[in-house]
């Protein structure tokens, strides 16, 4: 995971290095020429739009559903300096919610064998996202000069940075009768509970982070709306080094015993949620959708479910959630990740006033 995070650190550094170059490298037409400073002009936007979570309650594999499902949304604002007709630095601060449940997911694609244990899992969080990035901007078409004054009507352009987020992520308070469910749900923060047994004696799994880095790319196109205000649209996606953005990793589950002897009250219920009679994300009673249908005597079939060669659903479901047995595993292996849809309006600042030349 250090090795994932340094290599992608330095691979930003690297490609906005070689944006930063093709400036520096101009003879008398670098960024701090006369002729650029003059030409260099700053805006602020603000803008929001919509979130999109990819992880273990939404697998990657499966990136075109979650474009639509689960959907959350952000709010952004951010300071951009142009420095020249190609390059922009661009600093944004962006809150965003993201979601992920089980339930949600799969319903629609219970003929899947994976998203059909997922749906016996159920599982669910949300996580509100506190981001800080610094990208480099870099514009696909030629743009002449002139600074504010002389920006194309229509401007597609790529951008990649790094950043910083802070996080905590939540779920619904667990109950088990409809009599207990009363009132709005309870959402509490997953990480006291230690769900994958990370606080237990000869735990190998760590405690993560609530602050993490972020490695964003994206794509936009920025439109002149007018003399002072500009329109973008862009798509960003965001790598994080982070497997517990749900609070689920590639772990086994811990020994639910013994596990709220090391953490807080009820962790038990929390960690492991396919025998819950409601819907861990959604007031609603399971019936016969629970994880004991599936581990009595009598096999279960899920319509139209198909499973791997050789197992029968039944089989499948106990060996990926029985949490008696040490193969049994919460989650999958990989990071992470989300993906920021966002409309921003930004505002032309004045640049009467120069930089001064570096001679």
């Amino acid at each position: 995971m250090i090795i994932s995070v340094k290599k992608t650190i330095g691979l930003t550094f690297i490609m906005s290095g070689l944006i930063l170059a093709q400036s520096f490298g101009q003879k008398k037409e670098g960024i701090f020429s006369r002729k650029k400073i003059v030409n260099q002009y700053s805006t602020v936007g603000i803008g929001g739009g919509s979130s999109h979570y990819f992880g273990d309650l939404a697998p990657l594999e499966f990136a075109y559903y979650g474009l639509y499902t689960n959907v959350r949304w952000n709010g952004t604002i951010n300071y951009t300096r142009h420095l020249n007709e190609n390059i922009a630095a661009r600093a944004s601060f962006t809150y965003a919610r993201i979601f992920g449940d089980d339930y949600t997911f799969s319903k629609n694609n219970i003929s899947n064998a994976t998203l059909a244990a997922h749906n016996i899992r159920n599982l669910h969080f949300r996580n509100d996202l506190q981001e800080f990035v610094l990208s480099g901007i870099y514009n696909l078409l030629p743009q002449y000069g002139k600074g504010a004054k002389g920006r194309s009507k229509i401007m597609p352009y790529i951008s990649a940075g790094i950043g910083i987020y802070g996080h905590n992520p939540k779920a619904i308070n667990r109950v088990d009768t409809i009599d207990l469910y009363q009132g709005d749900p309870q959402w509490v923060k997953l990480k006291p509970f230690y769900t994958s047994g990370q606080n237990m004696p000869a735990s190998t799994v760590k405690n993560y982070s609530l602050v993490q880095f972020v490695a964003p790319i994206a794509v936009g196109f920025r439109a002149k709306i007018s003399k002072s205000w500009d329109l973008t649209v862009e798509a960003g996606y965001r790598w994080t080094p982070t497997d517990f953005l749900d609070d689920v990793g590639n772990t086994s589950y811990p020994d639910l015993t013994n596990l709220p002897n090391y953490s807080a009250l009820n962790a038990h219920l929390m960690s492991y949620r396919a025998d819950e009679d409601f819907l861990s994300g959604n007031p609603k009673y399971r019936g016969n959708n629970r994880i004991s249908e599936y581990l009595n005597a009598v096999p279960v079939v899920l319509p139209s479910q198909t499973v791997p060669t050789g197992s029968s659903p039944s089989t499948n479901a106990k060996s990926f959630y029985d949490p008696n047995s040490p193969s049994s595993l919460r989650g999958a292996k990989g990071s992470d990740s989300y993906l920021l849809f966002q409309v921003t309006l930004n505002y032309v600042l004045s640049n009467n006033i120069k930089c001064p030349v570096i001679r």
